[in-house]
C-alpha cells in the first residue's frame, strides 16, 4: 500500500464500489428478462442504475451507445476526483478507451453519420480529412493523432500518452503493478484477435476480470488499484452494452429514432 494517506481514502472508496459490482447470479437474473423494457427495469433495480438511467425502451441503438459513453465519462470523472491531483490526468485519460474505435474511424475518414449526434465528436466530423485532423490536433485528443515518421497503432499512441501522464516522483513504488495491468489487458486483446469466428467474448471477459481482480487485491491502496477498478467497470459496461444492443435489435416493433 502507498505511504500517502490519501490512498487509504481512495482504497476505501474503491472497495465500496468494488463490493457493489454484480455477481454472476445477479447478471443472470437480469439477463433472464424477456424484453428490453423488462431488462431495463431489472437493471435499474440493481447497481447498474447509475449507468442505465438515461436508457428508455424506445431508445435507439445509437442512443444507447451514447448514454453509456456519457455514463462512463461521468464515472471516470468521479473516480478522478478521489485520487491525488498528480494522478488525475492519467485517470481522466482512461475515459477515451471505449472511444478508440470511433476516433480511429474519424482519423480514417470513415466515421458513421450518427457520430454527429454525439456532442463530444460532432465538432470532429469535418468531411475534409485535413480539417478533421486539425480539429483533433486542437482537441484534448491530440495525442492520438499520428505524427512524424512513426505510425504507431492508435492503442499504442493512447498508451504512450497515458504513460507520460504518470507523475514521476515515487514511481518506483507503482510502475511494476501498472505494467502488469497493461500487459494483462494487452494479452486479453491479443487473445480476442486470435479468437475463432464462432467464439464469444464472454469467457475472455471473465478470465480478464479474474486477472484484473487479483492485481486489484495485490496492489490495494495504490494507483494500480484505481485503474484495475476502472477496467472492471469497463468490462461490466461492455457486458451491459451487449445485452442492451442485442435486445434493441431483436425488438423491431420499437421505434428506432435516436433520442
Amino acid at each position: 500500500m502507498s505511504g500517502n494517506p490519501r490512498w487509504s481514502y481512495v482504497q476505501a472508496r474503491l472497495q465500496a464500489r468494488h463490493g457493489e459490482r454484480l455477481q454472476e447470479t445477479d447478471w443472470r437474473a437480469i439477463e433472464a428478462a424477456r424484453s428490453l423494457d423488462q431488462f431495463i427495469e431489472r437493471a435499474r433495480g440493481s447497481r447498474l442504475r447509475r449507468f442505465i438511467e438515461g436508457v428508455q425502451g424506445r431508445t435507439s441503438s445509437h442512443g444507447i451507445e451514447r448514454v453509456l459513453r456519457d455514463a462512463w465519462r461521468s464515472y471516470v470523472t468521479e473516480v478522478a476526483g478521489w485520487v491525488p491531483e498528480a494522478w488525475r490526468q492519467a485517470v481522466m485519460w482512461t475515459s477515451h478507451v471505449p472511444e478508440l474505435p470511433i476516433i480511429d474511424a474519424l482519423l480514417k475518414g470513415a466515421a458513421p453519420k450518427w457520430i454527429r449526434q454525439d456532442p463530444v465528436f460532432a465538432a470532429l466530423t469535418e468531411t475534409d480529412l485535413r480539417k478533421r485532423s486539425a480539429a483533433l490536433t486542437n482537441s484534448l485528443l491530440y495525442p492520438l493523432v499520428a505524427s512524424g515518421a512513426r505510425e504507431e497503432t492508435l492503442a499504442v499512441r493512447w498508451y504512450t500518452h497515458w504513460y507520460s501522464l504518470w507523475p514521476q516522483h515515487r514511481m518506483a513504488d507503482h510502475k511494476s503493478a501498472l505494467f502488469d495491468l497493461a500487459a494483462t489487458i494487452n494479452a486479453h486483446v491479443e487473445r480476442l484477435d486470435r479468437a475463432g469466428i464462432q467464439e464469444t467474448s464472454a469467457a475472455y471477459r471473465r478470465d480478464l476480470a479474474r486477472s484484473v481482480t487479483r492485481i486489484f487485491r495485490r496492489h490495494s491502496g495504490s494507483p494500480a488499484a484505481v485503474f484495475c477498478h476502472l477496467a472492471l467497470v469497463a468490462l461490466d459496461l461492455e457486458r451491459l452494452r451487449g445485452d442492451l444492443i442485442r435486445r434493441r435489435r431483436f425488438e423491431p416493433s420499437h421505434a428506432t429514432e435516436a433520442r
